[in-house]
């Protein structure tokens, strides 16, 4: 265990129970990172949503009340790979559970005790005659009318196409007023005020969102949300409302001779591992063009992009968690946190490294994968940001991929980091979901397994649900009793979610697998006092945000309430 100076001990209190197993349902069919949704629909009953390739409704007792079943003949066609989002879009007292499968996002209303297709979905996310899968959903009211809008991102990698979609509650393309250029989708080829083709010169271009690549959060002095994007051509990119990109600081300008001097917006450059070889090449221009076969570059190809206010000047920051590689072939040698400035007054700090995260803290080799080509996938390293030890400073909480899960405070020190392999060869943890399991108010961590799929380890348990207190000690670690046999892994990738399903005032947690269904357990001595991240990406709008403000210590009410109004 490390632990940083300074780190506050929990106080000592009644002992976490041992979750207990209520349920599993079966048939349900594969889970990938999708999370299980708890929500009353409107109705003030409390019922349980599960998204694997079908969208399934159960009661509090585990039975099916609906299913909007996928195939080439329903509304969405296959797998559902990112957290579905529920919310009440237009405000009109009908839910909408709001899913990317393929190359469709469609949205189901809640009527009738049965999901309905909403008018005017589903919506395409093809361009440029590609139609690629949709892997990266969040929602929020990005201009403040009321209304919520979708953000979806997709694996599209053609240099014509578009990977950022944005879509009203009705199913249509998001156009803010009185623009003279098409916001939505990003990125486009046309040239001209407001659009990619020309911007700055050279223009904007994207490659490829892999794995839950957006996160959406205030970023300036305006009103409006900002969206956040992470690509697989080594880019992170901050859009307006309206689409066009945000400028990063003048410290950042193009080296380029055809553009020299040009001032470069949040997509417009590649990140660097090394402050100094973005300080040479960037702002000084000097020195060797870096390169991969020398120098560590970022690699955002599959991670969530957070906004979070990291060190507590009432200014958001973009976190999010990259693959590092350096060498020809590349190879992945760590995951670090990248955290970096908004563009707040002048804009002169946007896209800079955030004063004290210039070094960035890091996790160990990633393990060995052997000849595992693509299954057990590895997880998309979604950041949960929130203050698990009472200062009112956030922690940053992440499983990489070197068999741990991490810690790291405000500060950019390593706190802690915990083993969660089992030793077994590849292990991989979900995103942690933080709540409170006994009522001191002092937050546990919650988090589930998964690896090999059966056919390349059989007979070996890969799925388990582990807590953890808030410095990394394991309270509890439990095998699933049901692993499945499925081919693209055994365990749990998807976020737990923990919430009272029932109403008898005690925590459950939500369990989606690969191939074994859905499990229940239920926390004895647990209440809905302290819910600090207990959903995938935070909540149900799946933004990247907590659910409540950093440091409180109060109760919060039930977390439905807080789907369109972070406190």
């Amino acid at each position: 265990m490390l632990f940083a100076p300074g780190f506050r001990h929990a106080a000592v209190a009644a002992p976490v129970k041992r979750p207990v197993f209520v349920r599993q349902i079966k048939w349900t069919g594969t889970s990938w990172f999708g999370s299980p949704i708890v929500s009353d629909l409107g109705t003030g009953t409390r019922k349980i949503i599960g998204t694997f390739y079908d969208i399934i409704v159960w009661d509090k007792n585990g039975n099916e009340l609906a299913r909007a079943r996928h195939g080439s003949s329903y509304p969405h066609k296959s797998r559902i790979y990112a957290p579905a989002v529920c919310a009440d879009l237009d405000g009109d007292g009908i839910y909408e559970i709001v899913a990317a499968s393929g190359d469709r996002v469609v949205a189901y209303e809640w009527r009738n005790n049965n999901l309905a297709l909403k008018t005017g979905w589903p919506a395409s996310t093809c361009s440029a005659g590609q139609c690629p899968e949709t892997r990266g959903l969040a929602a929020a009211d990005l201009d403040n009318n009321g209304s919520i809008e979708i953000v979806a991102t997709t694996t599209q990698t053609r240099h014509d196409g578009a990977q950022v979609f944005v879509f009203n509650a009705d199913g249509s393309r998001y156009q803010p007023p009185g623009l003279s250029f098409q916001a939505w989708p990003r990125y486009n080829t046309a040239n001209g005020y407001g659009n990619d083709g020309d911007a700055n010169g050279p223009g904007n271009h994207g490659y490829g969102c892999y794995g839950l690549n957006v996160g959406i959060g205030n970023l300036d002095d305006d009103p409006e949300q900002e969206i956040v994007v992470t690509f697989d051509n080594h880019q992170i990119n901050v859009f307006q409302h309206t689409g066009v990109s945000m400028l990063s600081s003048s410290w950042f300008t193009n080296r380029d001779s055809s553009y020299r001097g040009n001032r470069l917006n949040w997509g417009q450059f590649i990140r660097w591992f090394d402050p100094a070889v973005e300080r040479d090449h960037y702002h000084l221009h000097t020195g060797d063009w870096p390169h991969p076969s020398r120098n560590k570059w970022m690699q955002w190809t599959d991670s969530p992009p957070s906004v979070a206010d990291i060190n507590g000047d009432g200014k958001n920051e973009v976190v999010a968690v990259s693959n590092v590689e350096k060498d020809i072939p590349y190879d992945t040698k760590h995951h670090s946190i990248m955290v970096l400035q908004g563009s707040y007054g002048s804009g002169d700090q946007s896209a800079r490294r955030l004063p004290g995260w210039e070094h960035l803290p890091s996790s160990g080799y990633p393990l060995n994968r052997g000849n595992r080509s693509w299954y057990p996938p590895p997880n998309p390293p979604a950041p949960t940001i929130v203050d698990i030890n009472g200062d009112g400073r956030p922690e940053i909480l992440y499983a990489a991929h070197d068999g741990y899960i991490y810690c790291t405070s405000a500060n950019a020190h390593t706190l802690w980091r915990r083993n969660i392999q089992h030793g077994r060869a590849i292990m991989y943890g979900s995103e942690i979901m933080v709540a409170d399991l006994n009522r001191d108010n002092v937050p546990e961590l919650i988090l589930t397994t998964y690896g090999d799929p059966d056919n390349i380890t059989p007979g070996k348990a890969h799925g388990y649900l582990m807590i953890l207190d808030n410095r990394g000690n394991i309270l509890h670690d439990i095998q699933l009793p049901f692993q499945g046999t499925n081919g693209n892994g055994k365990g749990a990738p998807a976020a737990p979610t923990v919430m009272d399903t029932n109403g008898d005032g005690s925590l459950e947690i939500l369990i989606q697998t690969f191939g074994a269904g859905f499990m229940m357990y239920t926390v004895p001595g647990s209440a809905e006092n302290l819910l600090l991240w207990p959903t995938a990406r935070g909540n149900f709008l799946r933004d990247g945000r907590a659910t409540a403000r950093m440091g409180k210590r109060k109760s919060l009410p039930p977390i439905y309430l807080l789907l369109r109004h972070h406190l």
